[in-house]
């Protein structure tokens, strides 16, 4: 930016930062509550949905490992 001093340029990227920071609350969909709720009852639905897809890959693992111990004792 040529005729810009580096205290100039700071100054506007400071100032662009603070309106950006200020529209985004202003215009903010949810509130901080409600916000932390959601990602809440997120993290906890993601938590559960893990925990069912362990379970899966536990319970084909060891059904795998059934099946080739029988074919390893019936050969």
């Amino acid at each position: 930016m040529q005729g810009f001093s580096k205290t100039h340029v700071a100054g506007f990227f400071v100032t662009g930062a603070v309106i950006g920071a200020v529209a985004a609350l202003v215009f903010a969909p949810k509130t901080g509550v409600q916000m932390r709720k959601e990602i809440r009852r997120f993290s906890k639905k993601a938590m559960n949905q893990l925990d069912d897809l362990q379970c899966d890959i536990r319970d084909q693992i060891n059904d795998g490992y059934a099946q080739v111990r029988k074919m390893i004792t019936t050969a």
